[in-house]
């Protein structure tokens, strides 16, 4: 079987923290735990860190991947791709049955839990990935990695991924994962400049929460959909929606298909694009639906619970969650369809339903968890994660009478660098370089490179998601040391310096009234000349 080594260099690098978990499931390993959890948020690139993994252990024997969902399964096989272009991955769903030659297969649940599609696989696998793990103490789950020696002692390496440690119905997954061997929460993601910031507003609505039956510590999704048509919530969140994110292209989460179809007809009525989806609408249907809404011919699509997991739209910057629950874990699900970072998205704005306090609602205080010393992070009206973080970590210092400097708050401060638009592209000034992220030759995907003063321009990364490419480019940017521009910097509110106005002269540019804008236009012009070294040395698209 043919096998890649970490000489390869993969088309897919690794941000810094998923390098560590990388290394944290190999050091693990070495320890003897063969039955791993990895907790990162939805947004942080799971399915990135799992293909590395399959990647560097491709010379210890075949890799399987289990997942639950069609866009799961989809999702994995392309990363995998990606990162390891020389393994041959195999789909096993349904008719289709890729095992015989595969160095990696991905396979859904549903299909490999049958005996005579698991026999054949048996005795062969050396990694196991189970994608949502959170999902894996179900017996489906807990039969199929019995049945390939995921319990036995000399068992091949299981390794879960997911968002959500926890489990809605409270089933224990320590009966399935012996440790979670590396984990990253919400908060510290915002912090490190890797999600985008979060703030929430609640809708207040006549729902009468003591009309809702229960099932398993939560609401059920029949009562709640008619509590909430009885209370015109629905009408209150399409409100909430035109008043507060009419600008902002979102996804809506509700209890049922019928809460669903009410929603976007409601947004429809006050000139919101908006369509809905569920269970029961077709594949293609539904990808034409997702289409429009990545394109942004539609501004919001409603569903009922759907798109909780494998959905990846990084417009979206308003998540109405319409469905109201008492589970961390589908709250952080819904919540972090919003997250990720975006080219001119400042935050991601929650719309939630209030409830009564003794109601146990999970809210936007579910997504920060505590900071060290058990100071639990819970954000007032319209503060973000962050503020509210900084604010809860200047209230622990004064109580325990430790001095609170500027940079104990400031460590709360998302990074935001000045990148500049030229010509379809994104150029990020670098000391003697530029860094420029433009199309790639496939849609949708894009090139990170790096344009030195004095040298060739090499790409840095390739096939990748805008916000990926970015990610990308900043990492290589502070790892030169280079002084880099941020957006935020004091002085670019400042008066155009002469020595400025003497330079936009010479190079024949507009005028600027600001240092930022000034600096931005002189960038701009940078980034051209940059760009013609690109296409000279045809690196780019």
């Amino acid at each position: 079987m043919t096998s890649t080594t970490d000489t390869t260099p993969p088309h897919l690098p690794l941000r810094p923290y998923q390098r560590e978990a990388v290394e944290a499931v190999r050091q693990n390993w070495y320890r003897g735990v063969r039955r791993q959890l990895i907790v990162l948020p939805t947004g942080a690139g799971k399915t990135v860190v799992f293909s590395h993994l399959i990647r560097r252990r491709a010379n210890s024997g075949r890799a399987l991947v289990i997942a639950h969902r069609d866009e799961l399964l989809r999702q994995a096989a392309d990363k995998i791709r990606l990162v390891a272009p020389d393994l041959t991955v195999g789909i096993v769903q349904a008719e289709r049955d890729e095992h015989a030659d595969a160095h990696v297969i991905v396979a859904s649940i549903q299909t490999i839990a049958r005996p005579h599609r698991i026999a054949p696989l048996v005795g062969t696998i050396s990694t196991i990935v189970v994608d949502e793990a959170h999902h894996a103490a179900a017996r489906t789950y807990v039969e199929a990695l019995e049945t390939l020696g995921s319990f036995d002692d000399d068992g091949p390496l299981t390794v879960g991924v997911t968002a959500t440690a926890g489990r809605a119905d409270g089933v224990a997954l320590g009966t399935v994962w012996q440790d979670v061997v590396y984990q990253r929460g919400i908060l510290q993601m915002i912090v490190d400049g890797y999600l985008t910031d979060v703030r929430a507003l609640e809708i207040t609505t006549d729902l009468d929460y003591n009309q809702v039956n229960t099932s398993g510590g939560d609401w059920t999704d029949g009562s709640l959909g008619q509590a909430m048509e009885d209370g015109h919530a629905i009408e209150a969140a399409a409100i909430a929606y035109e008043r507060y994110a009419a600008d902002r292209p979102g996804v809506a989460f509700t209890p049922t298909i019928a809460t669903a179809e009410h929603l976007a007809d409601q947004l429809r009525r006050r000139g919101i694009t908006a369509e809905h989806l569920s269970g029961l609408t077709a594949r293609d249907d539904r990808a034409a639906i997702l289409r429009r809404l990545h394109t942004g011919e539609t501004q919001v699509v409603a569903n009922a619970q759907v798109l909780t997991e494998g959905f990846d739209e990084p417009r979206v910057s308003c998540v109405l969650i319409a469905r109201p629950t008492t589970s961390a874990t589908l709250f952080t699900q819904m919540a972090g369809r919003g997250l990720r970072l975006y080219p001119g998205k400042d935050d991601c704005l929650l719309l939630t339903l209030a409830g009564p306090p003794e109601s146990g609602l999970a809210t936007i205080a579910t997504l920060a968890g505590s900071l060290p010393g058990e100071q639990q992070v819970r954000p007032g009206d319209g503060e973000t994660l962050v503020e509210a973080a900084a604010r809860a970590q200047a209230e622990q210092a004064r109580a325990t009478g430790t001095v609170v400097t500027g940079r104990a708050v400031a460590l709360f401060g998302r990074s935001g660098l000045s990148w500049v638009t030229v010509d379809g592209s994104y150029v990020l000034a670098c000391g003697d370089a530029a860094l420029i992220v433009r199309p790639g030759e496939q849609p949708d995907r894009w090139r990170a490179i790096n344009v030195p003063r004095n040298g060739n321009p090499t790409v840095l990364a390739d096939q990748l998601t805008l916000e990926y490419a970015q990610g990308v480019a900043e990492e290589f940017a502070r790892g030169t040391r280079a002084k880099l521009a941020r957006a935020d910097a004091p002085w670019r509110a400042r008066p155009v310096s002469e020595a400025q106005k003497r330079i936009l002269k010479r190079l024949r540019l507009g005028p600027a009234s600001t240092c930022g804008e000034a600096s931005d236009l002189i960038a701009a012009h940078d980034a051209r000349k940059a760009l013609a070294r690109i296409d000279q040395h045809r690196v780019a698209a």
